[in-house]
């Protein structure tokens, strides 16, 4: 399978068994909630890197890895909910689709991450192609990820009203909000395929670093995007330390390159099993497909 079908084919396989999951639970508000937010939208940049990453040990990784890519997406969904809500950004579009807060009754909004997260793991654990020491591995680090994301977000919110911020603190808060479900996403996919401790740790890390460099990306994108070039609101970080308040956005591109390179570093220990895990390290973006 060459790169831009291999692309594809996951992006419709996702949607396909995201879509049978959804079914299968009903079609009460909550549900309809969690459909509104998780079809039909969003490059599955998470699934394609667990997918990918799968690729490096396993010559067909897809039917292994498909269960956990999906609920890697599923827990991305629920975090996009509770970022868009009035107590967060008040958000107005996600996706090129009005925001769930403002179609559904909040309390069915109020439900629907929890919602997700469960079926999130209920889907990765649910996998008979894989061992259960391997299908817990997986679950676990999407676990701990969720938490990292809550303290990121957390400190996120914090950050308009603390003052300017240092690279530092900066990157310790993108590597909790966005780079650690990356992390998690490419650490499924290799240990799902085989992959042994070392070998794990090593994706994991160019997966939390494209993380890295996604975020600053996607502060770019706020800064001078427009909500039909990514689907979402923009121009909504003003008054928050971001790579772009901090570097500029010439600065945050630079940065982002970096970050690429050194997510690449990571897979240097293999020849072309990991080609398509680099392509989606090198092609990282925040434009529409």
């Amino acid at each position: 399978m060459v790169y831009a079908t291999f692309k594809v084919e996951i992006r419709a396989e996702v949607e396909r068994f995201l879509a049978s999951a959804l079914a299968a639970c009903g079609d009460d508000k909550v549900c309809r909630v969690a459909r509104h937010i998780a079809l039909g939208g969003g490059h599955r940049w998470r699934a394609l890197v667990a997918v990918a990453a799968g690729r490096i040990f396993h010559g067909t990784p897809l039917p292994i890895v498909l269960p956990a890519a999906a609920g890697i997406e599923l827990a991305h969904a629920a975090s996009l909910i509770l970022d868009d809500l009035p107590s967060m950004d008040d958000a107005r579009e996600r996706r090129g689709k009005p925001c769930a807060h403002r179609v559904f009754p909040g309390w069915a909004v109020d439900l629907a991450p929890v919602f997700l997260l469960t079926l999130a793991y209920k889907l990765s654990l649910e996998n008979p192609l894989a061992s259960c020491e391997r299908r817990v591995d997986a679950a676990v680090h999407l676990s701990q990820a969720g938490v990292q994301m809550v303290d990121g977000q957390e400190d996120d919110v914090q950050s308009a009203s603390a003052g300017n911020c240092g690279e530092e603190e900066l990157f310790g808060r993108y590597r909790l909000k966005s780079g650690a479900l990356y992390g998690t996403a490419a650490r499924a996919g290799a240990v799902l395929c085989g992959a042994d401790p070392a070998e794990a740790a090593k994706v994991q890390s160019a997966g939390m670093t494209l993380g890295l460099a996604y975020q600053f990306l996607d502060d770019v994108a706020d800064a001078v995007a427009e909500a039909g070039d990514v689907g979402k609101d923009t121009h909504r970080d003003g008054g928050k330390p971001t790579a772009v308040s901090l570097f500029g956005v010439d600065g945050a591109r630079r940065h982002s390159l970096r970050l690429q390179e050194e997510a690449a570093a990571h897979l240097a220990a293999w020849g072309n099993e990991a080609d398509y895990l680099r392509c989606l390290i090198g092609e990282a973006s925040w434009a529409r497909e």
